[in-house]
């Protein structure tokens, strides 16, 4: 049973069809509109990939001291080893820092648009509806 939609019912998806189209144009409009600064997405790429990398490479790079420092003999050898370890764990967590500050904000960003978006429809669907009324 293929039946189709009755022709109140097409009416009233054609007009919301309509309507959303209208709606998505006009966001598009008012977006450009309020000329806002936005950062280059091929520049918050290479930050974050700068961030993953510098996450690994102080990994890597201190479990590599760490395994050195085992086979010296001399305790400041093993204590420099050691500050080298200290440091390159500092480097993990600002690569650490680096990847989620632009993985955030790039996912806050769409986030955000998206309420902007949903909240507009909203109130488009309560004003549709209280001026239904009068």
């Amino acid at each position: 049973m293929n039946c189709p939609p009755l022709t109140w019912a097409r009416e009233v998806m054609e007009n919301t069809e309509d309507t959303n189209n209208n709606r998505i144009d006009q966001f598009k409009a008012d977006v450009s509109d309020m000329n806002l600064k936005t950062g280059s997405a091929s520049r918050e790429s290479l930050f974050q990939i700068i961030g993953f990398l510098l996450m690994v490479g102080g990994v890597v790079g201190a479990l590599v001291a760490y395994v050195s420092s085992g086979n010296l003999d001399d305790v400041r050898d093993v204590q420099s080893m050691i500050v080298l370890a200290v440091a390159l764990g500092a480097l993990t967590v600002l690569g650490a820092a680096i990847f989620l500050r632009y993985s955030l904000a790039r996912f806050l960003r769409m986030w955000l648009l998206r309420q902007l978006f949903e909240g507009q429809a909203n109130t488009d669907r309560i004003v549709d509806a209280v001026s239904g009324r009068s």
